[in-house]
């Protein structure tokens, strides 16, 4: 029994009802006609036709479905896919049902070449069988495994951390012999009662209870897998006798071992079909694929051509240079601040301007000195003297710099945090009065004022006190500024989904709903299972798209409305010290992801501007994998231009598709945005972000591939036309591979700075092509990455 384990193995679903049951191999169940629930634990989902979910390990969960559904069931082997991936939490989330993920079609691809494939298991076919298992759970763990996410349990620095691996690794390496807490802690030279305190605090558990639950995960497998007898079990797992064993089983299973061995064995027992039975499967197998045979497999494109019509156009609200984020507002007093964004304003257009913190007792606000606002208004006298407005956080968001979202680095606590209420509602009122008789009504009221959802203000509840302290802003502001805006609160795509629901609904019963509601996009996915937060980076090629489009249905279904959607910051990672910030990939992935998202949203905040912002002890290089659009020299990166290119698109749309988009002015310009973007390979998944290196760029993006695109505008004025091509790539305005060429060296001299500043520009092409029949045809070939911009203008002669 033993040695007939195989990592995955397929079996057709079509009991009327399955009674709940566990088991600690993981299940993929796919519905291929019919519709089927499923009680996972407290939550209930509804699969339909093409619809799959994953069953983690040791999940409760009860299978009920119609007499005309048909499916699948994948086992997948636990401790198999554990020894090849190397650790013991594997736990996923995917779920078709409540989920959105590009990832869902290449695995339903992957499913049904196992349908195809599955009556040759026995014979030649068997080997194509298994590699495309291999490849399935290659894509699994690629998009949907998840682990503990530190930064949510409250391990808010590096060495919790380290100190908590060392716990489980221990207790995972040692948990077949007698083992105990004074052994642990005099490993880590600590006390039993430091110890023993801070296992329950960072597990959640005691020590012989996390220890437990370690020997019982491992008992549980030998239970189910091997003929071992119960003692023999209990011994092999470190428990003194099977007695012990017996009771430490029973109060987490709530029955004996040899009671839940009888009941698994059973439930799981797959019966033999029958030849009738094989030949019913076949059938119902072809016609399924028979009505999914219009399906395409995914390819990776080459090639692409892109038509427009010149006679054919519409005006749209461009989203990209509505807003960038450039952190705590008196950073802005800094000269370098102020000059990079005059910069930034000039060459991209940006309108706004996202800043925070204004309300500090540093420099706003003292109990007994009273309100201050002479740095405030210089901060806000810059913004509206270089034409950008402000946008406007009213809330105390503390400084946190992250390596990894596991691993971050606080700088020195203030005592700022939040106001008493009263306090509070007296700031927010002179600030009110302060604002409009400076700047005017009709200046303010083009202004954005939003507030966060700081933990302490507890938004998750009916009485949470956010609502408050937001209707405090919204209501003093409304009273003498009818148009303004107010919104909020900052929610965490893919973090805090789980919990948007049940805020919109509270939100949706107040007396003030907000003018906008604002979300984070970072690519992070999390699972909240028993309390525990789990966390993933997620490689979805449309991440954002997906996420909001899951929101908006959110929104639907419980008839929570409101004016205009904001993305108040985003960023394909929230990592200060990721060197692809610098790279090509994140010009590509800027310009990408603005073009995806125009009708999806009504704001956007690039995070964020500036490097000078996330500066620090570890910030000495040109180039450190901060998020800035310029480093804190001066030297503009990738992002800078993705910024600057869409920024010279003209206000009608004439085409959009994947890589590109047609603009014209309607007078004989035409303006053209393109990229080749590359999404992040499975590697990236598991590679820490700050262990990235700048020579293994290429090993993190799925293909380089360079993509030929083919324009074609039709309805054109014959004549000449005059075609500037800009473009950044890998070896052209790159600043990461100039500063490559100089051998990364640190402390660069002055002029050398400059070389930099002056190389690190996009590369420039002109060319006259000539109409004759109306038809303007152009090709480019654009390396992978590439973002290019073309220009084309029509030649008057008198």
């Amino acid at each position: 029994m033993e040695n007939d384990r195989k990592l995955m193995q397929f079996y057709f679903l079509t009991s009327p009802e399955k009674s709940t049951h566990y088991h600690q191999n993981l299940e993929i169940l796919y519905v291929l006609k019919g519709e089927m629930e499923i009680q996972i634990d407290d939550a209930l989902y509804i699969l339909k036709n093409g619809d799959f979910i994953v069953v983690n390990a040791n999940k409760s969960h009860a299978i009920t479905v119609t007499r005309e559904m048909f499916g699948a069931r994948f086992e997948i082997d636990f401790h198999l896919l554990a020894e090849y991936m190397g650790t013991m939490q594997l736990m996923f989330w995917c779920n078709t049902a409540a989920d959105k993920n590009d990832a869902y079609q290449d695995m339903r691809v992957l499913l049904d070449r196992i349908l195809e494939r599955y009556f040759e298991k026995e014979d030649k076919g068997s080997l194509h069988l298994q590699s495309l298992y291999f490849e399935t759970l290659h894509l699994l763990t690629s998009n949907f495994m998840v682990k503990a996410d530190d930064v949510r349990v409250n391990l808010e620095n590096s060495q919790d951390r380290v100190r908590v691996r060392q716990i489980q690794n221990y207790i995972q390496a040692n948990y077949q012999g007698q083992i105990s807490l004074n052994d642990l802690a005099e490993k880590l030279y600590l006390s039993n009662a430091y110890l023993s305190k801070y296992v329950k605090k960072h597990l959640g558990l005691t020590f012989l209870e996390y220890l437990n639950n370690v020997r019982l995960f491992h008992a549980v497998d030998e239970l189910i897998y091997t003929n071992k007898n119960i003692t023999r079990i209990a011994l092999d797992n470190g428990f003194p006798t099977s007695a012990a064993f017996t009771k430490a089983f029973r109060d987490i299973h709530g029955e004996s071992p040899s009671e839940y061995r009888k009941k698994i064995q059973n439930v799981n027992q797959e019966p033999e079909p029958t030849p009738e039975q094989e030949e019913k499967n076949r059938q119902r197998i072809q016609e399924y694929l028979k009505l999914r045979e219009n399906r395409q497999e995914p390819v990776v494109k080459h090639f692409q051509g892109c038509e427009a019509d010149a006679a054919a156009y519409e005006s749209r609200d461009m989203l990209w240079n509505k807003a960038v984020n450039v952190g705590e507002a008196y950073c802005i007093l800094q000269s370098a601040v102020q000059n990079q964004l005059r910069e930034i304003q000039r060459e991209t257009g940006m309108v706004y301007a996202r800043i925070w913190n204004l309300l500090t007792r540093e420099n706003c606000f003292d109990e007994r000195e009273g309100y201050n606002f002479r740095k405030l208004d210089l901060v806000l006298d810059f913004l509206v003297d270089i034409q950008m407005k402000p946008y406007i956080e009213l809330g105390y968001k503390p400084e946190l710099f992250l390596y990894t979202p596991e691993r971050c680095l606080r700088q020195e606590e203030r005592e700022d945090g939040i106001y008493p209420y009263d306090t509070f509602c007296e700031i927010i009122r002179t600030l009110c009065m302060h604002l409009v008789n400076r700047y005017g009504a009709d200046e303010v009221e083009s202004w954005y004022f939003e507030f966060w959802n700081d933990p302490q203000l507890q938004m998750t509840g009916e009485d949470g006190e956010y609502y408050r302290y937001f209707e405090v802003i919204y209501r003093t502001f409304k009273q003498i500024l009818p148009e303004v805006r107010v919104g909020g609160a900052g929610l965490i795509l893919g973090y805090e989904t789980p919990v948007a629901r049940d805020i919109f609904k509270i939100w949706k019963q107040r007396a003030c709903r907000p003018d906008f509601i604002s979300f984070c996009s970072f690519q992070y996915i999390a699972l909240v299972e028993s309390g525990m937060r789990y966390g993933r980076k997620s490689i979805d090629g449309h991440y954002m798209k997906n996420q909001v489009a899951i929101l908006r249905e959110m929104m639907e279904e419980v008839d929570f409305q409101v004016p205009e959607i904001h993305i108040d910051e985003w960023n394909f990672t929230v990592s200060n010290r990721n060197i692809l910030n610098d790279s090509c990939e994140q010009g590509a992935y800027i310009m990408k992801t603005c073009m995806e998202m125009e009708g999806c949203v009504d704001f956007m905040a690039y995070w964020h501007g500036l490097d000078i912002y996330s500066e620090y002890y570890d910030s000495g290089s040109i180039l450190n994998g901060d998020s800035g659009m310029i480093s804190r020299d001066g030297i503009k990166k990738p992002s800078f231009y993705a910024f600057q290119f869409l920024g010279r698109l003209q206000q009608y749309v004439m085409a959009k598709d994947e890589n590109c988009m047609v603009t014209t002015n309607g007078r004989g310009r035409y303006v053209i945005a393109s990229h080749n973007y590359k999404k992040l390979s499975s590697r990236y998944v598991f590679t820490e972000e700050d262990e990235i290196q700048i020579g293994d760029l290429e090993q993190f993006l799925e293909d380089m591939e360079p993509l030929e695109l083919r324009f074609s505008l039709k309805n054109m004025k014959n004549g000449n036309y005059l075609v500037k091509i800009y473009y950044v790539n890998q070896d052209n305005g790159n600043a990461q591979e100039l500063w490559r060429k100089l051998e990364f060296a640190k402390g660069l001299a002055k002029d050398e700075i400059e070389y930099l500043k002056k190389r690190a520009v996009p590369t420039m092409e002109m060319k006259t092509v000539e109409v004759t029949d109306g038809v303007l045809e152009l090709e480019s070939v654009l390396l992978a990455q590439e973002i290019r911009l073309l220009d084309i203008q029509y030649q008057y002669r008198m």
